[in-house]
């Protein structure tokens, strides 16, 4: 990957990890509504459906086969945001949520693998997990910081604040679509 390009993934994994930060905290008020037995089917289908793809990896380990999956796996966010800023707090929303976020999980060991192997050299590799890592505190602080706001301007109930965190979600993960698009888009000067 060009230098210029590699930039910006850093961006993206920085922007990718903000986005898991801010939105941790959101799960335990969309899931509220899902009974218990429905995490055991989801994490059968979790598993089952990463070995089903380990059985491709001869055929997917490979970057345009990465990016591909990559830039679909950044479309699905999109879904479940909206679909908790349409049904709030509903055992509907929760369970498109949970679905969605399963399916991305299913892929969780595959983009690592890739990764690993696209960016082999250990100072990539490096910064990678190095930007994950601050992306990751910072989503988290962002997150407090912004619920200290809405509890200062009187919005208090949990659920209000979740979806009210979901505009910036929204609007993080276009930054974080165009980010990574950048990332992948193609040089037109020769590398």
């Amino acid at each position: 990957m060009h230098s210029t390009r590699f930039k910006h993934y850093l961006h993206y994994k920085l922007l990718n990890s903000l986005f898991l930060g801010c939105s941790l905290g959101t799960i335990f008020v969309i899931y509220a509504p899902i009974p218990p037995k429905v995490y055991s089917i989801g994490g059968i289908a979790l598993s089952l459906g990463a070995w089903i793809l380990t059985l491709f990896y001869a055929q997917i380990l490979k970057q345009s086969s990465y990016k591909i999956v990559l830039l679909g796996l950044e479309v699905i966010p999109f879904f479940y945001l909206l679909a908790y800023l349409f049904f709030p707090n509903s055992l509907f929303g929760a369970l498109i949520i949970y679905t969605l976020y399963q399916i991305t999980f299913i892929f969780g060991d595959y983009t690592n693998r890739a990764e690993t192997l696209i960016f082999s050299h250990k100072p990539l590799l490096s910064a990678l997990d190095s930007r994950k890592q601050i992306g990751y505190l910072l989503g988290l602080g962002v997150a407090f910081v912004f619920y200290m706001i809405l509890e200062y301007n009187g919005i208090t109930k949990k659920e209000a604040q979740v979806y009210c965190m979901h505009f910036l979600l929204l609007l993080l993960q276009c930054v974080i679509f165009i980010t990574l698009l950048c990332a992948f888009r193609k040089s037109r000067a020769k590398e």
